[in-house]
């Protein structure tokens, strides 16, 4: 890859302004601790001078803020992409440039696809993938190695499911009868993941008892999470690594649910709302509210109970 910085700034209206040689040429990416002549880098608004001062960045060229290139200074013989967001643009270069093609179409020998269910063309099903009956997988959607989608699944286009993921398993829903035995509540339902979600590895995301589980478009699934039946996250929301989201819990548009956190059966959690690292939510999360702690309560009340319980400790 040669690209010029001139070129990631025209891609870019982000950028505002270069500052150094615009044709300098990028050949590839690093990160700023091993930058070198010819590299593209990033340099986060968090870098203090000592950080940038040790950084060999002649001849390379790096994506940063006014504040991080006044600290730069042109004497050190780089060229600077200056950015309002300067880690939107630098995702977004590395993203367009310099990550790898996705892997061409078609479903791989191993994969073991119903006869009745459809893949469209311009999917990619890779090694050791299962797709059960009536189940449907959508224009240039990418199914990595070893996931199981089981029957009456829909994944829409562009989604993006990651190795070892399992979608549309029954869910956890018994019930004791007389003899104090648990009998099972049968699974009819199936699951729907809308166009642009992505999904990563390891993940279960079950099927819905008799309506179905539904990720909604351009949600992001980490790695480790679990989905129980009947869920719904909504648009653009984020479920991060090692999270539960129990039974018919709706997740609103754009919310953030932060590692290991755990979300209650029949919970809401409202739109724009964070849910803190490790919280338990036992109640509904109202639109736009930062939760935190074990039970979670609103950011205000978990840091006076912590000032509150520092004070007592201290008396």
């Amino acid at each position: 890859m040669n690209i010029s910085a001139n070129s990631i700034a025209a891609a870019d209206s982000n950028i505002v302004r270069i500052a150094g040689d615009a044709e300098r040429l990028c050949q590839s990416i690093a990160p700023l601790s091993d930058v070198r002549p010819g590299v593209l880098t990033f340099i986060g608004s968090k870098a203090t001078a000592d950080i940038i001062s040790v950084a060999h960045l002649t001849g390379a060229t790096a994506v940063c803020t006014e504040d991080v290139a006044a600290m730069i200074g042109p004497e050190r013989e780089a060229t600077l992409l200056i950015a309002t967001n300067a880690r939107l643009v630098f995702m977004r270069a590395a993203r367009t440039f310099f990550a790898p093609e996705d892997p061409a179409a078609g479903v791989h020998p191993s994969a073991v696809v119903a006869s009745d269910a459809i893949v469209d063309p311009t999917a990619y099903v890779g090694p050791g993938v299962f797709v059960g009956a009536g189940s449907r997988i959508g224009a240039n959607a990418i199914i990595h190695p070893n996931v199981v989608i089981y029957d009456r699944v829909i994944i829409g286009a562009r989604v993006i499911v990651n190795a070892g993921t399992v979608i549309g398993a029954d869910g956890f829903g018994y019930e004791r009868n007389e003899a104090g035995e648990l009998e099972k509540f049968p699974h009819l339902g199936g699951v729907v993941i809308e166009d642009d979600v992505e999904i990563g590895s390891n993940t279960s995301i079950d099927r819905g008892t008799l309506g179905n589980t539904v990720i909604r478009q351009r949600a992001r699934i980490d790695n480790q999470v679990h989905i129980a039946h009947n869920v719904v996250v909504g648009e653009d929301a984020a479920v991060i690594a090692q999270s539960m989201v129990g039974g018919s819990v709706a997740i609103g548009p754009r919310a953030w649910l932060a590692p290991a956190s755990v979300v209650m059966n029949q919970v809401r959690v409202g739109a724009d709302s964070t849910v803190g690292l490790g919280a338990v939510v036992v109640k509904a999360v109202p639109d736009g509210q930062t939760v935190m702690g074990s039970p979670a309560v609103s950011d205000a009340e978990f840091k006076a109970n912590r000032r509150a319980l520092k004070a007592l400790l201290e008396a």
